[in-house]
C-alpha cells in the first residue's frame, strides 16, 4: 500500500487542528500518511495561512480561495458547495487514476466529473448537512443568519441525494451511517479521528466542573447561558467554561455568577490541563448530528462525564457516560459525582470501549475500501 495515492479535498485549510471539522481532517491525514498513502491534498481557504506542516505530510498541496457573494446565494446548489469550485481544480484533478475523498457535502462540486473519469470516490459524512443547518437556525439569535442557515438547510436537503452516486459514504456517527445507508446504500461506519493515542484518564478527584467547546456558536453558548441560570450558578462547586472566542455579551452575563469563571481561547496545553484536572466534564448539545469531537476529548483525557442524550445518541458511547435526561437529573448528578473519585476500573473500561476509535484502525478501514 506504500504506493497508493489520495486525492483529498478539504472544504478548509485543516491546519491547526482547532475545531471539529478539521480535527478529524487533520489527524485522517497523519493516519492514513502513517499508513503509506501519498495524499494531494486540496484546500480551500479562507481565514487561515497556507500550512508548511501540511505541506510536510503531504505529497502535494494545492490552495484554492474559496469564493463569496451574493450571486452564491442565489445558486442552485447550496452556498457551502457553489462558493468551494475552483476553475482551477480540474487539471490538479484529473488527471491520474487516483482515489478521491471529498470532506464533506460542501467539497463534491466536481464528484460528477471525477465519476466521469472513472475515479473511485468516497465523500466523508461530517454530518447529516440540513438536519445539522437547520438546528443551527433553531439557535441562532440574528435574524439574516436565521434565514440564511434555513434557506441553506433547504437546499442542502434537496442536493444530497447526489451522494447515491459516490462509491462510499464515511459516516461518522453510527445512526447517520444507518441514514445514509437506508436512503443511498453505500456507507460505512468511520468513527472520528482525533489527537488520541491512548485514554490519559486520571484517577482520584478534581476540584471544579468543566465546560468547554467553540464559544463563538451559538448552540454552545445558549446552552452554557441556559444552565448556568438554571443550574450552575446554584452550585456550591467552582465552574470553569473555557472555549474559542467567547462573545462580550455572554462574557458579561457570566461574570453576574461568582463560581463561575471564563478561560478565553485557552491554548492546547492548558485546556488539557482544565479536561484532565477538573473532576466532571459537563457536555450538553441541542442537536444530535455527527459526533461531537469534544465528547472524545474528555472520554480519553478527562474524568467523569456528565451530558445530555442528545451528546451521546448514536455514538454508542453513553455507557462511559452519565446521562441526564433532565435539569433536575443534571443537578442531581453533578451533587452525587462531585462526591465520587474517579476510579482505575473506569479508566480501564473506557480503554477497551474506545479501542473503535482507533486512527489507525480507522485508516485501515478505507484503506482496505481503496484496495
Amino acid at each position: 500500500m506504500a504506493s497508493q495515492y489520495l486525492h483529498i479535498l478539504a472544504f478548509n485549510i485543516p491546519y491547526p487542528p482547532d475545531y471539529g471539522g478539521v480535527i478529524d481532517v487533520y489527524y485522517k491525514l497523519k493516519a492514513l500518511s502513517a499508513a503509506g498513502v501519498r495524499i494531494i491534498l486540496h484546500c480551500f481557504e479562507y481565514g487561515r495561512l497556507h500550512s508548511k506542516e501540511l505541506e510536510d505530510l503531504c505529497f502535494k498541496v494545492y490552495y484554492y480561495p474559496r469564493k463569496s457573494g451574493l450571486k452564491y446565494f442565489l445558486h442552485s446548489d447550496p452556498y457551502i458547495v457553489s462558493t468551494r469550485i475552483a476553475k482551477s481544480m480540474p487539471e490538479h484533478l484529473l488527471g491520474d487514476s487516483f482515489p478521491v475523498l471529498f470532506e464533506g457535502l460542501h467539497t463534491t462540486g466536481v464528484l460528477d466529473r471525477c465519476i466521469q473519469a472513472k475515479k473511485r470516490t468516497l465523500v466523508r459524512a461530517h454530518n447529516i448537512e440540513h438536519l445539522y443547518y437547520r438546528a443551527l437556525a433553531g439557535s441562532e439569535r440574528n435574524p439574516f443568519k436565521k434565514l440564511f442557515l434555513w434557506t441553506e438547510a433547504k437546499s442542502l436537503k434537496r442536493y444530497e441525494p447526489l451522494l447515491h452516486r459516490a462509491d462510499y459514504i464515511l459516516g461518522i456517527a453510527r445512526h447517520e451511517t444507518a441514514y445514509f445507508n437506508e436512503k443511498y446504500g453505500n456507507a460505512l461506519f468511520v468513527p472520528p479521528f482525533h489527537r488520541f493515542e491512548q485514554v490519559s484518564s486520571r484517577e482520584g478527584s478534581g476540584s471544579y466542573i468543566l465546560f468547554h467547546g467553540n464559544l463563538s456558536v451559538s448552540e454552545n453558548s445558549e446552552s452554557l447561558l441556559s444552565l448556568a441560570r438554571k443550574t450552575l450558578s446554584k452550585m456550591p462547586y467552582e465552574v470553569v467554561v473555557a472555549g474559542k472566542n467567547p462573545s462580550q455579551r455572554f462574557q458579561l452575563r457570566l461574570s453576574a455568577y461568582s463560581n463561575i469563571r471564563v478561560v478565553a481561547n485557552p491554548g492546547d496545553q492548558e485546556l488539557d490541563e482544565l479536561i484532565g484536572n477538573a473532576h466532571i466534564n459537563l457536555l450538553v448539545t441541542s442537536h444530535s448530528t455527527g459526533i461531537k469531537l469534544k465528547l472524545l476529548y474528555a472520554l480519553f483525557a478527562g474524568r467523569h462525564c456528565l451530558v445530555n442524550p442528545a451528546m451521546v445518541h448514536g455514538t454508542g458511547l453513553s455507557s462511559l457516560c452519565r446521562v441526564a435526561e433532565t435539569t433536575q437529573a443534571l443537578e442531581e448528578h453533578l451533587h452525587e459525582l462531585m462526591k465520587r473519585p474517579f476510579t482505575s476500573a473506569e479508566v480501564q473500561k473506557r480503554k477497551k470501549a474506545l479501542k473503535e476509535f482507533s486512527n489507525r484502525a480507522n485508516a485501515e478501514k478505507i484503506l482496505r475500501i481503496l484496495a
